[in-house]
């Protein structure tokens, strides 16, 4: 299956509000798939969610609806979704909606999710407590000590984001994915497509 590049914007055409979208997928009409990563899924989900991650996206391998169904495109903020379903929309599938505002509307909303309180955080947010706790330590330990040597590993973590964020790769989420409380019962990462920051399409997952 070869992974299709996603347009860089999202198309705004093509959407339903987050209480449309449950009422279609509550009456058989509509069928929701969601494009965020596994564990962002595992965290929380919409019940009934057929999960398939943005990262591993292909226009012939995205799941079609059945015949009067549509397919309403989740993610968390609706930016990954639009990519996603302009893509589809280009290859001239015609099925396709976009839930506004992704799952946070869906929750804002006050609409049911399937939540895992002790699944682990999303590997981005992981990468942002670990990068700030980095940074703020090797502060203090400047200004505690005096010892101006600390800022070079404020350099050291500034210059691995800039890093991620110009080529899309992320070495800190390579090595947290590879952490215990990120693999299932069975060894297997969470989020095996967390090392890069792109491959959501939008950017670290933010979208």
């Amino acid at each position: 299956m070869t992974t299709a590049t996603l347009p860089s914007t999202a198309a705004v055409s093509g959407s339903v509000s987050p209480r449309d979208a449950a009422r279609l997928a509550d009456g058989g009409q509509a069928w929701i798939v969601d494009v965020r990563e596994p564990d962002e899924h595992r965290r929380e989900h919409v019940a009934g969610a057929a999960l398939h991650p943005s990262s591993a996206f292909s226009v012939t391998g995205f799941p079609a609806a059945a015949p009067g169904r549509r397919v309403l495109v989740l993610c968390r903020s609706g930016n990954r979704a639009g990519k996603v379903a302009a893509a589809l929309r280009a290859a001239g599938r015609s099925d396709v909606d976009v839930i506004e505002g992704g799952i946070t509307a869906w929750m804002a909303q006050g609409l049911p999710v399937v939540r895992n309180a002790k699944a682990p955080l999303p590997i981005i947010r992981q990468v942002m407590i670990a990068a700030g706790a980095m940074q703020l330590g090797f502060t203090i330990a400047a200004a505690a000590t005096g010892n101006l040597w600390f800022l070079a590993g404020t350099g050291f973590v500034g210059a691995g984001l800039f890093f991620a964020g110009v080529s899309g790769i992320c070495p800190m989420a390579t090595v947290l994915g590879k952490m215990p409380w990120n693999r299932t019962s069975g060894g297997t990462a969470l989020a095996p497509a967390a090392k890069s920051c792109s491959t959501s399409g939008s950017g670290c997952g933010c979208g």
